[in-house]
């Protein structure tokens, strides 16, 4: 192919032929970029295309690689040396304490200490009830409690039998709602007018002193389940559930 001869051009892309094209018309669109090394190009008249690629009278005029360019990869990431690694003295060491750590365990203490002082100040009334290694539960909202104690606001005093009377007390939550009275049945009438709307699971927390007879707290939850069943009874079957717990001081000394 020389300059003085016509071209077929085939835009490979595009599926376009221009026919007879000047051999220096072609060299400008490559250099122009409006042709690819991939299109092809023929003698006018011909039937065979060729690659402009593969002609190497076009050779001169197809975009040629920067020899020095700097496309290595390896070489862009390779690290800079600024020469600014300065030493570190030691006055610029961060030589302040962390206060954190100590934050957190001071007031994880103090949580606990609050805790533990609420259940050993006597919060409701200071019953002595059973001690217990590990402490099993603590008070909880919406929980009605019966307190079953020797000493009245006197002191301990007997019956006519001799043996000490049973002081009794009721609340719900921190609150004293019965003082203590001998009368069991002001208890289980305060509790009965407390639970004139409730349905379901009823939470009553026993404290009984810990040198209390067993007869003494077997017969206080005796009345707690006839209670529950005289409810049912006039509201009808399974209205309240009673869940009696019994209470237990601070955990005992290892």
């Amino acid at each position: 192919m020389t300059s003085e001869r016509v071209l077929d051009v085939w835009l490979v892309d595009l599926n376009e032929v221009y026919s007879d094209v000047p051999f220096t018309v072609v060299a400008d669109w490559l250099q122009q970029g409006r042709l690819l090394a991939e299109d092809r190009v023929r003698a006018a008249g011909n039937k065979k295309w060729h690659a402009l690629c593969t002609v190497p009278a076009f050779a001169p005029y197809l975009p040629q690689p920067e020899p020095l360019a700097a496309e290595d990869q390896a070489e862009a990431l390779e690290p800079v040396d600024l020469g600014l690694d300065w030493a570190r003295t030691h006055e610029e060491d961060d030589e302040d304490v962390d206060m954190i750590p100590l934050i957190d365990i001071s007031l994880v203490l103090l949580i606990f200490f609050m805790m533990t002082a609420a259940v050993t100040s006597g919060a409701l009334s200071p019953i002595d009830t059973p001690s217990a290694r590990h402490q099993l539960d603590a008070i909880a909202n919406e929980t009605y409690w019966v307190g079953v104690d020797v000493r009245g606001p006197e002191g301990v005093q007997k019956g006519e039998d001799g043996k000490p009377l049973s002081w009794y007390s009721f609340g719900k939550d921190r609150a004293e709602i019965v003082k203590p009275t001998i009368n069991l049945e002001d208890v289980t009438g305060a509790l009965a007018k407390g639970l004139q709307s409730a349905q379901g699971e009823v939470k009553i927390r026993l404290r009984a002193e810990r040198t209390l007879s067993i007869d003494v707290v077997k017969n206080v939850t005796l009345e707690l389940q006839g209670l529950e069943k005289r409810l049912n009874s006039e509201q009808g079957k399974g209205r309240v559930n009673f869940s009696i717990l019994g209470e237990v001081s601070e955990p005992q000394e290892p």
